[in-house]
């Protein structure tokens, strides 16, 4: 039996390594992952996909036609997202607005601590990592919003680290892969750049050179095996989902059948779109291009195939710069790693270490904002006040509402109220809605007639924009509501009814 001075070692070395420096530079990042995202709850997704998974835990079924909207109410609508949907429902239903903000803080933190370990593993120096995850958290943190897309991003991180794991000789790292893309196709569409990661790895292995900066090295016959098997298994995932293989192709399906979604939903457009997210990308992009020029650093096939990728993707729809990102910062850090020391365990003061993460512990923990702060976010971007009033005075008539606010009417006034639209853009886009919607909105010359197609007798509209400003005008409408953010109109018989 070993003496109590035998084990004393050890407990140190375990010691050490839960409070080690490393760790402390990552609960850093954690604390500036949290505070990003300390006000970023409010976004116009989140309050559909709460609605989305309230009905789920209560019916237990998955809908397959529309019942939120009376333009295209029974229309195909299938809930593909279902799993983030639900894992969103769940924290509202514990905890109401504090949960989804825990949630979300979690995530955040969940995030950046994935891409911390994903730079350290590429670049074997925790410091060089944190500098980079640090220098490009401002543009990280962007992304850090409550959706199943969060989850899904999470997702692809662990697929890279599976896969450079096996790359490094840990064979078994990637028998994650199948059962991560089960659950995954059952919550976010991204487990397509999963497979594109997966097939570009796999790829860059087939064949073996060296050719200047440019690296491949082979798979070993066991190895081309094994992947090839999981590649397969991942693939057969991907049809386990309440509505079979047809999830798997709603993703490219979205991608070119929605013009109209993608010429006008900002995340969807070229990066060039989103003005101060290109202005830091530049940044941080032109000192690491010109670093390429000095050092000529050596890239394998898989990361530089997957750095160019994800830069077209970006360029193309601004929602994948986060994915850029990701094949950006293992890449920046390396190049850190020439001049950042690495760490030395010798050197290491866990107890320095405990000392620091535990005041940003606390620290988190007195700035999680209360019901009330949460509540007061959410009223300067939604309709709150206009909410109240509609239920102290219904209006039981087809009425029109802002594209940003439907999924919040879902979620605070269904079943009694069916929206005009919410942020499900494909269902109203293959419907003829949305075009229809854009035009009311920026007071096409045939408003009235389209008005008129949908028997439109309220509207729930930002305050000053131009059709609130133009149907004010209007001797048969009137507004009956108004606040800083919203403005309620409805025709005047009815609003003489309502007084």
């Amino acid at each position: 039996m070993p003496t109590p001075t035998d084990r004393t070692p050890g407990t140190k070395t375990i010691f050490g390594k839960v409070f080690s420096f490393p760790v402390m530079l990552g609960m850093f990042l954690v604390a500036g992952a949290v505070l990003t995202s300390r006000y970023r709850l409010p976004d116009p997704d989140l309050w559909n996909h709460i609605a989305i998974g309230r009905e789920i835990l209560a019916t237990h079924t998955w809908s397959s036609t529309d019942h939120y909207s009376f333009t295209a109410n029974g229309n195909e609508s299938m809930v593909f997202e279902w799993m983030g949907s639900l894992a969103i429902a769940l924290a509202e239903r514990v905890a109401g607005l504090r949960g989804l903000m825990g949630l979300l803080m979690g995530l955040s933190a969940l995030q950046i601590l994935l891409i911390y370990y994903w730079a350290n593993q590429r670049c074997r120096n925790s410091k060089a990592a944190f500098v980079a995850c640090l220098l490009t958290l401002p543009l990280v943190a962007a992304f850090f919003t409550l959706r199943p897309q969060l989850i899904g991003f999470s997702f692809l991180l662990i697929t890279l680290i599976c896969l450079e794991r096996f790359r490094q000789g840990h064979h078994r790292a990637v028998w994650l892969l199948p059962p991560l893309f089960l659950v995954w196709v059952n919550t976010h569409g991204s487990f397509m750049l999963g497979l594109l990661a997966v097939g570009l790895y796999f790829a860059s292995g087939l064949v073996g050179f060296r050719w200047g900066g440019l690296t491949a090295v082979p798979w070993t016959p066991h190895e081309r095996l094994r992947l090839e098997v999981v590649s397969l298994l991942s693939m057969l995932a991907l049809t386990v989902t309440p509505y079979g293989t047809r999830v798997a192709g709603d993703t490219l399906h979205v991608l070119f059948n929605a013009p109209i979604g993608m010429s006008n939903i900002t995340e969807y457009q070229p990066l060039g779109a989103t003005g101060a997210e290109l202005q830091i990308l530049l940044v941080l992009l032109l000192p690491f291009l010109l670093a390429q020029l000095v050092y000529r650093p050596v890239y394998r096939l898989d990361e530089l195939a997957f750095l160019v990728a994800t830069l077209y993707g970006a360029c193309v729809h601004s929602r994948l710069l986060f994915v850029f990102m990701l094949a950006l910062i293992p890449l920046a850090a390396k190049l850190l790693a020439r001049w950042v020391p690495p760490y030395e365990p010798g050197k290491d003061r866990p107890g320095l270490n405990l000392a620091m993460i535990a005041l940003l512990g606390f620290a988190l923990f007195r700035i999680f904002p209360s019901t009330t702060e949460i509540r007061k976010d959410v009223a300067e971007e939604f309709p709150a006040q206009a909410v109240a009033y509609l239920r102290q005075h219904p209006i039981n008539v087809p009425m029109l509402n802002d594209y940003g606010w439907g999924g919040y009417l879902n979620w605070t006034l269904q079943p009694e109220h069916k929206v005009f639209i919410d942020g499900r853009s494909q269902l109203y886009e293959e419907a003829g809605v949305y075009g229809d919607y854009l035009r009311i909105m920026s007071v096409d010359p045939q408003v009235q007639v389209l008005m008129r197609k949908y028997n439109l007798q309220a509207c729930l509209i930002l305050r000053n924009s131009p059709l609130e400003t133009f149907l004010a005008a209007q001797p048969d409408w009137q507004r009956v509501y108004s606040d800083k953010l919203s403005a309620i109109l409805v025709r005047r018989p009815l609003a003489v009814s309502n007084r």
